[in-house]
C-alpha cells in the first residue's frame, strides 16, 4: 500500500544524535509514512547505523547516499524521489514532538481537505518547538504566508508539510562550488503567491547544535558568498525587509566573489549607487573575519 506522507531528512555526520529521530519515528501510532533519508556524503556510523535499522524493519526507510553537495542538493534529490502525496523535512537533529504527530497531522490535513484543494494553499503548517518552548500562531488563523505569521508576532520555529508536487516545482538553486544557500530563497518567492493551512499544533521538537547553521550564520555566509548574494537580491527585488540593510549584504558578498557581476546582477542599480560606501564597509568587515575564521 502506498503511504501518504514522507518524512524526509537530510544528514551529514549526525549518526550520534540521528537514533532519537529514528526512535521518535518508531514511537508513532500511524505508520502511513515512509522515511527517506539523503546521507549528503557522511564518513561516520551513519550508514551502518541506518542499515541496521532497515533490517528491523521497524519502518519503512528508503536511504541513499551521495556525495557531499549540502543540504539544498540533497533536498532537491529528496523531492525528485519522493512518491508521497505529502512531503515534509525533518532534520537529523530534531524529532516528532510525541506518538501521536503523523496521526494528528493527516487527520487534521483530510479534515481541511476543501482549503488543502485550492490552487494557492500549498500545504500546511505547524510548530517546530525550539529551545525556550515559545512561540504561538496568532489566534483564528487558518491561512497564511509564512511571513504573515511573523508579521502577526509569531516567535518560533515551524514545520512545511508541503503538497509533493507543489514543492517538486521549486528547487533550491545549486550553486557551483558552494553547499549552502537559505531556505529563505525559496520560502520567500512561494510567499509572493502563495498560502498554507495553519495547524496550531507541536510536530516537532529541535535541537541547537553547536555545528548547526543557528550558531554559525556568519561561516556559512563567508563560505557561500554567492548563495547569499542571490539572497539579498531577492530581499530587494521583492522589497522584503530593509532595501538599504539587504543592498549593503548584497554589495559585501559581491565584492567577497570578485567576480565582476556586482552591477549586471543587482535587482536596483539605483540603490547601488547610493548604498555601495554602505556595501563597502560591510565587505571588509567580512573580509577581515574571513581571514580570522579561515586563516
Amino acid at each position: 500500500m502506498t503511504k501518504r506522507l514522507t518524512v524526509f531528512t537530510p544528514t551529514y555526520n549526525r549518526a550520534y544524535i540521528l537514533p532519537q529521530l529514528y526512535e521518535s519515528l518508531c514511537e508513532q501510532d500511524c505508520k502511513d509514512f515512509c522515511w527517506l533519508i539523503i546521507d549528503d556524503g557522511s564518513t561516520d556510523e551513519t550508514a551502518s547505523i541506518v542499515e541496521g535499522w532497515m533490517a528491523e524493519g521497524k519502518l519503512e526507510i528508503d536511504y541513499h547516499k551521495q556525495p557531499n553537495g549540502g543540504k539544498m542538493r540533497a533536498h532537491n534529490r529528496g523531492v525528485a524521489i519522493c512518491q508521497t502525496e505529502i512531503f515534509v523535512c525533518i532534520d537529523s537533529d530534531d524529532k516528532l514532538a510525541s506518538p501521536s504527530v503523523i496521526r494528528d497531522t493527516l487527520n487534521y490535513w483530510d479534515e481541511n481537505s476543501a482549503l488543502l484543494d485550492k490552487p494557492e494553499v500549498c500545504g500546511m503548517i505547524s510548530y517546530r518547538k525550539s529551545r525556550n518552548g515559545k512561540g504561538f500562531f496568532p489566534d483564528a488563523t487558518t491561512l497564511c504566508t509564512l511571513g504573515g505569521l511573523y508579521e502577526k508576532g509569531f516567535v518560533g520555529d515551524t514545520t512545511l508539510f508541503y503538497k509533493t508536487a507543489f514543492i517538486r516545482e521549486r528547487p533550491f538553486p545549486e550553486i557551483e562550488g558552494e553547499k549552502f544557500i537559505t531556505e529563505a530563497v525559496v520560502y520567500d518567492r512561494i510567499d509572493l503567491e502563495y498560502k498554507y493551512l495553519v495547524h496550531p499544533y507541536y510536530s516537532q521538537v529541535c535541537t541547537y547544535l553547536p555545528d548547526g547553521y543557528t550558531q554559525n550564520g556568519w561561516t556559512y555566509l563567508l563560505r557561500n558568498p554567492k548563495g547569499y548574494r542571490m539572497y539579498y537580491n531577492q530581499l530587494v527585488e521583492i522589497g522584503k525587509g530593509s532595501k538599504i540593510y539587504n543592498m549593503k549584504m548584497y554589495i559585501a558578498c559581491s565584492l567577497l566573489i570578485a567576480d565582476g557581476q556586482t552591477f549586471r546582477l543587482c535587482s536596483s542599480k539605483a540603490l547601488m549607487a547610493v548604498v555601495f560606501p554602505l556595501g563597502y564597509w560591510m565587505y571588509l568587515k567580512l573580509r577581515k573575519l574571513r581571514k580570522e575564521r579561515f586563516a
